[in-house]
């Protein structure tokens, strides 16, 4: 089903169409942020990797729900938001009766959509997304304790606690730091390279002075 359904939703890639831009325009989509891009299946298994029999997951930027899915037998309830309505038509034109009970699909844009009470982990993959911090705030307010993404990294996946506490900018003294707006960055001179991120809030990319 999932070869399937990857094989006929990749080539409707409806961010081509010349109507495109002005429903990115709408949904205030900026860059490639709402351009459909599947990962690699290393990246989904990473993902599942950290999905457990009793999360319910707020897939954000669904696509063709082809992680929801495989999210779906391992989680007891996936919410697949995604906003692209030609998107998840054409998914759920290809999945059918097949979709299981455990998948919730949405199709809205996800800083519109409830996020519901019983939420516990989010998942983001979307390199280029310009609404990372209001993703963050969303989430943190819900209650959702955990965020799989690549946002901020880019090149690689981190699973976000987001119950954890955030030093002030000001703290950061030596060593890279990941902010809750989405930014990353490196203060110091360059002697703990290897060093975990430090969680930060308040950044430069914050203030506006970076």
């Amino acid at each position: 089903m999932i070869r399937r359904l990857a094989a006929s939703t990749e080539k409707k890639r409806v961010q081509f169409r010349g109507d495109f831009s002005p429903f990115a325009t709408l949904h205030e989509l900026s860059d490639w942020e709402g351009w459909f891009h599947p990962y690699e299946d290393e990246t989904y298994a990473l993902v599942l990797q950290d999905i457990k029999d009793s999360d319910t997951i707020f897939d954000i930027g669904a696509g063709d729900l082809r992680l929801a899915l495989q999210m779906a037998g391992r989680a007891r309830r996936v919410y697949a938001v995604e906003v692209n309505p030609l998107l998840v038509g054409a998914a759920l034109g290809e999945i059918g009766f097949h979709l299981p009970r455990n998948v919730h699909v949405i199709c809205a844009n996800a800083l519109d959509a409830t996020i519901p009470p019983d939420v516990t982990v989010a998942v983001l993959l979307m390199r280029h997304c310009q609404h990372f911090g209001a993703y963050f705030d969303r989430l943190q307010a819900a209650g959702c304790q955990r965020l799989i993404t690549n946002v901020r990294w880019k090149s690689g996946l981190e699973v976000i606690h987001l119950t954890a506490p955030r030093v002030p900018f000001h703290e950061a003294h030596e060593g890279w730091y990941a902010c809750r707006c989405g930014a990353v960055g490196y203060v110091g001179q360059g002697d703990r390279p290897r060093a975990p991120a430090i969680e930060v809030f308040d950044c430069p990319s914050c203030r506006g002075t970076e």
